[in-house]
Parts: structure tokens; C-alpha cells; sequence
């Protein structure tokens, strides 16, 4: 049995070798989520009410946006990090006035994570399937036509999905998350917290449930959610990914993500969880990553459940 003991997958999602290419979801994404996008993302109202707008006009919130760039033109230049500024701009000291993040705006990105996102850009700045956000962002398709009608299924786990209310993705944007279709055409979406996430409690969880049917991906880390909240989440039958390290949930909490019999992505990273919160996933077959740094398991429990669930990986600090 082997444990992953990365600790750079934190931030990065993934380690990185010389024969493996940079994933963006899984590795570069979360480094822009954690430290540029709450100043480069859609407008959005602040506590005061105040309208705040991308910085630069530039968001990276969506491959779309980051391929437009922003009032000083091309953010990233596939195979030239030299002239990419969104690896140029993480290796300006603080105090320049261009440097990414700010000073005062977050810790600035270590060596590890700004060679990650130049290997990205070296290789070609592919994003796979991840799209993020899409509105406002240039044409996917060549016509550049905006389609109509019903959902298009893009993969089986959308089957069957209607499109999810327009209200209710407009309620949670209010609520300060980023929400967004998980493939261009998709009835499946992706909800995260890039900033406010601890201002985010079980009240604000509720206020999914009209999106139950639609989401398979969410992001919960560093909110106050409760164990109230996963008995909520255990109704979004199509969710495949959940996010959540560093908050309050315990093993009667995780007990309540039985039902999530589609879920491959769990991070419980910095919960108190134990092993018997972790044994009661037994029969969610289809978990592939489960990550369980600073928690309760034991190397001897998380051991066992890698080995009960075919091509699970289990990383335990």
C-alpha cells in the first residue's frame, strides 16, 4: 500500500513530475483560485454594496477570460512564459505596482507554484475540460452562435439534467460564489467560493437545494458549514467532487454522504474526521481520490479503505 505524502498538493492539487503534464484543473486552477481570482473574477457587489469590477479588466475565472486577456492585452501566450504576464506579474516583489497578488492581497506564490504555472504555459496552456465561467467570454464555436433549446448531454452523468433556474444561479452569485456549467453546453455545474467562504454557514448551503439535479461540483473548503449542511448535499445525486478541508464537519456529518453513490473526489483535508467517518464510505464505489491531511484517520484504516475500492488513492499526511 502506498500514501501519497505531497505537501505541496495543498495548493496545487497535484504533484508534478518531470514525465506527467501540468493538469490545469487539478494543479493550476487552484493556485489561481486561492490567490489571484478574488481580484480578477465577474463583477460582483461587495458587503457595502459596492460594485467590484476585475482589476485590469482581466478574470480568470474562466478559460474564455483568461485567453481574451485584459486591458493590457494577452494574460498567457502558450509555449512563451516570457511574455505570459500571468506568470511574469508572480515574480514582480510585492510592492511593484503589477505584481500579482498585490501587496497586502495574499501571500505571493512560492517558487513551486509559479514554475507549475510556467510548465503549464510551456507546454501549450492547455485547460483540458475545465471551462469555468463563460459569461461574456469569446465563442467557443466556430459560428459563434449562442445555442438554443435543451441542454445538450455531454457526458453520461448529465443525462437526463434539465437546465438548472436562472434564478437560483443568481440567488448563489449574490452569495459570492462562482458558478459555472462544468463543460460548454452542459446542464452540470461547478460552485466555489473564491472569497467571503467564511461567511458562508448552512443557511447559504440550503439555498443550493434548487440546484441539487445540476451540481456535481462543489467547494465548500474554509467555509462554517456544519454536519447540518452534508445532510443537504447528500441529495445532489449527480455530484462527483466535494471539497471540504478546514471546516467543522465530523464523522456524523460525512455519514450523511452515503447516498452520494456518483462521488469520485472527496478532500476532507484539516477536518476531524476519523476512521470511523472515513468507514462509512465504504460502499462509494467510485471514489478514485479521497485526501486526508490533518485529520483523524490512521495509516492503518486509511490503508484498509484504499485497498476495499478498486484505483482509489488515499494521501494521508
Amino acid at each position: 500500500m502506498k500514501f501519497l505524502f505531497a505537501a505541496a498538493l495543498l495548493i496545487a492539487g497535484a504533484a508534478t513530475s518531470s514525465s506527467a503534464a501540468v493538469d490545469f484543473r487539478g494543479q493550476v486552477w487552484p493556485i489561481l483560485q486561492k490567490k489571484c481570482v478574488e481580484c480578477h473574477r465577474a463583477p460582483f457587489k461587495d458587503n457595502k454594496g459596492e460594485v467590484k469590477k476585475p482589476k485590469g479588466s482581466l478574470r480568470l475565472d474562466g478559460a474564455g477570460h483568461i485567453l481574451k486577456g485584459g486591458a493590457n492585452g494577452e494574460a498567457m501566450k502558450a509555449g512563451d512564459p516570457d511574455n505570459s504576464s500571468i506568470y511574469q506579474r508572480v515574480l514582480l516583489p510585492q510592492d511593484h505596482e503589477d505584481a500579482m497578488p498585490p501587496k497586502g492581497k495574499g501571500a505571493p506564490l512560492t517558487f513551486a507554484e509559479s514554475e507549475l504555472i510556467k510548465e503549464w504555459i510551456i507546454e501549450g496552456g492547455k485547460f483540458g475540460e475545465w471551462k469555468g465561467a463563460e459569461d461574456g467570454a469569446p465563442a467557443s464555436g466556430a459560428s459563434g452562435t449562442a445555442k438554443t433549446g435543451p441542454a445538450k448531454a455531454v457526458d453520461p452523468m448529465a443525462a437526463g439534467a434539465k437546465v438548472a433556474p436562472a434564478e437560483a444561479i443568481k440567488q448563489i452569485e449574490a452569495l459570492g460564489a462562482l458558478i459555472g456549467p462544468v463543460e460548454t453546453g452542459s446542464p452540470l455545474l461547478a460552485v466555489e467560493w473564491v472569497s467571503g467562504a467564511g461567511q458562508i454557514t448552512d443557511e447559504q448551503v440550503a439555498k443550493l437545494l434548487p440546484l441539487a439535479a445540476n451540481i456535481t461540483d462543489l467547494n465548500l473548503s474554509d467555509t462554517k458549514i456544519t454536519d447540518q449542511a452534508l445532510n443537504l448535499i447528500a441529495k445532489f445525486s449527480r455530484l462527483t467532487r466535494l471539497n471540504l478541508s478546514n471546516t467543522a464537519v465530523t464523522d456524523a456529518g460525512i455519514a450523511h454522504l452515503k447516498p452520494l453513490a456518483n462521488l469520485a473526489y472527496l478532500n476532507l483535508h484539516s477536518t476531524d474526521v476519523s476512521d470511523a467517518g472515513l468507514s462509512s464510505l465504504g460502499g462509494l464505489r467510485k471514489l478514485r481520490n479521497v485526501y486526508l491531511w490533518k485529520t483523524r484517520v490512521t495509516p492503518e484504516t486509511a490503508g484498509k479503505f484504499q485497498k476495499s475500492i478498486p484505483e482509489l488513492s488515499v494521501e494521508l499526511e
